[in-house]
């Protein structure tokens, strides 16, 4: 099979999911018009990703085009997450973390990142924080051990649906617009989290490239390893194993590190689930029904 040339001609369930998403982020810009700061960008932005997606299968075959109709995800969906700094608070500018805090309360009878402290160490912060890091890159390694072994139909569905989640979860934060207990429980918290020698440069990088998201509810880390390990075990056994220990503790880093609430934790799981079980309901229809613009009509226009 050769990899290279296998999406030339081939409108991907990956690549419909981001254009559709493409679209409801631009009708709620529209709807949300006065309120946008630079609304005409982002929306030019977004119709500029949407050509592209559509087009780009039908484009001519180089190293470049072949390599962006695999990987172009990697761009577009830390691109999309970015954006959300300047659009959810300006969409919903009521953040929903007194809730949040009550349903952890509710449930515990307390607030658990300040629980926490009791086991806090610095070996332990440190361990932590490397691992929190790691949630960028477990998606990717299953995704890329399926494409080195030209396992080509099920790499597109492991991208379809590590892309639905994102973008589920994207959307979910105009919903429930929260900042998480590192920014609302601060007074609470008796000492800073201190780790060894990396935790003070990891948290300055992560928070100069997140700026401040609304982004607990749910818990985007949590929801992916998730969906991560249920693949890596029907895939990838090896890998698996692997995230057993490295994904556990990404889950309980969140909380841990005052990213998240357990009702964010507990979301994210739930996300995960509905993932796994709408996913090939989603993948089907996609794979069926036509899609913004039929592929005839798309390569017509390439070719003229």
């Amino acid at each position: 099979m050769d990899r290279a040339n296998y999406y030339q001609g081939k409108f991907r369930a990956a690549d419909k999911v981001t254009v559709l998403y493409q679209l409801i982020i631009s009708v709620i810009i529209v709807f949300n018009f006065s309120r946008v700061p630079d609304a005409r960008l982002f929306i030019s932005l977004h119709l500029a990703v949407m050509t592209f997606i559509l087009i780009l299968p039908f484009l001519g075959s180089n190293k470049l085009l072949n390599w962006l109709r695999t990987w172009n995800q990697i761009i577009i969906v830390p691109l999309n997450f970015f954006e959300l700094h300047y659009l959810v608070h300006n969409v919903r500018p009521v953040d929903m973390d007194g809730w949040l805090i009550k349903i952890d309360r509710a449930i515990f009878g307390l607030d658990p990142t300040v629980w926490l402290e009791k086991i806090q160490l610095p070996v332990l912060t440190e361990y932590l924080q490397l691992i929190y890091v790691t949630f960028y890159f477990l998606p990717l390694i299953l995704a890329f051990l399926l494409y080195r072994r030209s396992r080509m139909e099920e790499f597109d569905y492991f991208a379809f649906i590590i892309v639905f989640g994102f973008y589920a979860s994207y959307l979910l934060y105009f919903v429930v617009p929260a900042i998480g207990p590192r920014f609302t429980l601060t007074e609470l918290h008796s000492q800073p989290l201190k780790g060894l020698w990396l935790t003070p440069y990891i948290q300055h990088t992560l928070n100069t490239l997140e700026n401040i998201q609304r982004d607990a509810f749910p818990s985007g880390h949590t929801a992916m390893t998730l969906l991560t390990m249920v693949f890596a075990y029907k895939y990838h056994r090896k890998y698996f194993y692997v995230l057993l220990i490295i994904g556990t503790s990404l889950i309980f880093s969140t909380v841990y590190l005052r990213y998240h609430y357990v009702v964010d934790v507990i979301a994210g799981f739930l996300l995960a689930w509905f993932v796994v079980v709408a996913g090939p309901v989603f993948y089907r229809a996609l794979n069926v029904l036509p899609f913004l613009a039929p592929e005839r009509l798309i390569r017509h226009v390439v070719r003229e």
